[in-house]
């Protein structure tokens, strides 16, 4: 059965960056690729007497800009991977409203971590923040700049139904990428006096250990592919995002569920997945529950 991956184009480096990505990661398994871009038609506003119409451009025009700028993204498409079967979408309407759509049944929808403001069909910033609750797959944040080949696949795990979620993400990823998992918990201690007692640290750091073992082998003997992946625990002391962030510097992915759980606080995603979709310089997965 083949798998369709869902690509924002909106004209920007970071859809442009997006569409290498999902290129890449379409040729790694048996993927065809949907290219979405969505347009609006400029409101009727006055602004200090600049009076813009809606009907100062006609609507052939937006749909012929839309046309062309998908036909550019497949050009490049047939460029890296000529046998990879593309398909193209353009449509009317707000771009986050699209590729929710277009997510439907797919693999992944992938797309740019900013694009290029509200005049030209903004894909991200707000329609990131928007996909990470409305996509009906994975989603995949692509930044500008250079796409990591190598490196472990880095998830954060909290011991949550979406934290378990994320880790089998990442190791069926990992064995499509012939790589390994670096599992990432994160613990805060409740009381700052708790500090100067070494032993109840060490005893606290211990059963969080043990926790992180018993939540990845869980997970990887439901994942697909998880016998033939290494998965790496990392237990630290600290913020959630911090935690994943520190220990993504050579990794090649990072995943976060789209929501955590609380346990002493340790907060895996809502705020944390944004903080991280903010601040990686790497592309990101945020993955939610599957749907019965």
């Amino acid at each position: 059965m083949t798998g369709r991956i869902v690509v924002g184009i909106d004209g920007s480096p970071q859809s442009a960056n997006a569409l290498e990505w999902a290129v890449a990661r379409a040729r790694l398994g048996d993927h065809t690729l949907e290219l979405v871009n969505a347009y609006n038609m400029p409101s009727d506003f006055d602004f200090y007497g600049f009076h813009a119409l809606p009907g100062a451009q006609p609507v052939e025009w937006f749909t012929e800009y839309s046309q062309e700028l998908l036909a550019a993204a497949e050009k490049r498409v047939q460029e890296l991977a000529p046998d990879l079967s593309c398909t193209l979408t353009s449509t009317m309407g707000p771009a986050a409203y699209a590729l929710s759509d277009a997510s439907a049944g797919a693999d992944a929808v992938v797309v740019g971590r900013r694009g290029l403001g509200a005049a030209t069909s903004v894909l991200l910033g707000s329609v990131s923040n928007r996909l990470t609750i409305e996509a009906k797959c994975p989603l995949i944040v692509v930044s500008e700049g250079e796409l990591p080949t190598s490196g472990p696949i880095v998830v954060g795990v909290d011991g949550s139904e979406f934290g378990t979620a994320a880790l089998r993400y990442a190791v069926a990823e990992a064995a499509v990428r012939g790589t390994s998992v670096r599992a990432v918990t994160a613990y805060q201690v409740p009381d700052q006096r708790m500090q100067a007692d070494a032993e109840l640290l060490a005893r606290m750091r211990a059963a969080f250990e043990d926790e992180a073992a018993d939540i990845t082998r869980q997970a990887l003997s439901e994942a697909q592919g998880g016998d033939a992946v290494t998965v790496d625990t990392v237990t630290v002391e600290g913020r959630a995002a911090d935690a994943i962030l520190g220990n993504a510097g050579d990794a090649q992915l990072i995943v976060v569920g789209s929501h955590g759980k609380g346990l002493v606080r340790r907060v895996l995603l809502g705020s944390v997945s944004r903080r991280v979709l903010h601040d990686a310089d790497r592309p990101v997965a945020v993955i939610d529950l599957p749907e019965d």
